[in-house]
């Protein structure tokens, strides 16, 4: 290894040190046995001002309200600092604070928690047990469910939301998805061609799924498809990085100049759409994600059951989403029936 890789290799694990300073929080309740509270480890992939964690950790906390328990939040940073030098550094450093402070459970978000984590230093040992959620990989990328290992695994809602924004541009044709070079899109956009293999043909053609490794890949992407697609659709955009400078690209500036050069709709599935002007989406949601496997949690804590015992779910509900600054701006009518059935309207 070069001189330069170790001094960049130094200086990123000195920021991901930072990075994974513990947040705690006391979720008040009943006592556990012996009156004492329950640790948990949540171990997020992504850091805390991302929209998709914040949400999990909500979900999170709902579900756990009413039980002692202390809940300690450690993030890997993975959008922002994804070298796997990085990561391994990042994940024996959580590894060590597990075995020194021996937490019941370890709530795993997200794909690089597991593959830098749970997968090589967790899965099969009798403690902790191990809760995952918001994972894109197929399960057995990862050898779960394990004896110790269950969780909830994310799935977008492509052929609802296809659907959906059909229903409001019924002329509309052709669908292209876009976002970033990054494994969890790849595992995303994996789901997206299975879901057409295994159930047929959406209701919009597919014109392109793309994969962008800079945000200047993602602009000439977006201005390709202003000739080439009728409906814009975005997976996860949050580690283009900028050419120019070499450092990962502001999401909200991404979506800013998307938004000053696109003149087509946009269809959302993830909750950062409700700030970036998507014009609908069926919507995964984060509390739904952290909800599920905090009811997870909770089992493995008032029962002693082992995580593995816990049959492995998936997320089901889709928020419904209608942006009609959006559809004005576009010129675009929304019936009254799609409006009155949504979940979230923004006026």
């Amino acid at each position: 290894m070069s001189r330069l890789k170790c001094i960049f290799l130094a200086f990123a694990c000195f920021a991901i040190a930072a990075a994974i300073r513990p947040i705690t929080v006391a979720v008040a309740g009943d006592s556990g046995k012996g009156g004492v509270a329950s640790r948990i480890l949540v171990v997020q992939s992504y850091n805390p001002e991302y929209v998709w964690t914040q949400q999990i950790e909500k979900g999170l906390r709902d579900a756990l309200a009413g039980v002692a328990v202390d809940v300690d939040v450690v993030y890997l940073d993975a959008k922002r600092r994804p070298d796997p030098d990085v990561q391994r550094a990042a994940a024996r450093k959580v590894l060590a604070r597990i075995e020194a402070e021996a937490p019941q459970v370890v709530v795993a978000v997200d794909d690089p928690a597991q593959a830098y984590l749970v997968t090589p230093f967790l899965k099969g040992r009798s403690s902790p047990q191990v809760v995952f959620c918001g994972v894109n990989a197929p399960l057995e990328t990862y050898g779960y469910p394990a004896a110790n290992v269950t969780g909830v695994r994310e799935r977008y809602h492509f052929r609802e939301g296809f659907e959906l924004v059909k229903k409001i541009v019924p002329q509309a044709k052709r669908v292209a998805f876009l976002g970033e070079d990054s494994e969890s899109m790849r595992y995303v956009a994996g789901d997206l061609r299975e879901d057409q293999l295994q159930n047929g043909p959406y209701a919009l053609d597919l014109a392109g799924v793309d994969q962008c490794g800079t945000f200047q890949e993602w602009q000439r992407k977006v201005r390709y498809y202003q000739d080439h697609a009728d409906v814009l659709s975005f997976g996860p955009y949050n580690s283009l990085k900028d050419e120019r400078t070499g450092r990962i690209a502001d999401i909200d500036e991404v979506m800013a100049w998307t938004n000053a050069a696109n003149t087509k709709p946009i269809l959302g599935f993830a909750d950062i759409a409700k700030q970036h002007g998507a014009l609908c989406g069926i919507l995964e949601s984060g509390h739904e994600q952290g909800l599920l496997a905090g009811e997870m949690v909770r089992d493995i804590l008032t029962t002693d059951r082992a995580a593995g015992l816990l049959s492995v779910k998936a997320n089901v509900k889709g928020v419904v989403l209608i942006n009609l600054k959006t559809a004005e701006r576009l010129g675009v009518r929304v019936p009254y029936e799609i409006i009155e059935a949504a979940t979230e309207v923004i006026r």
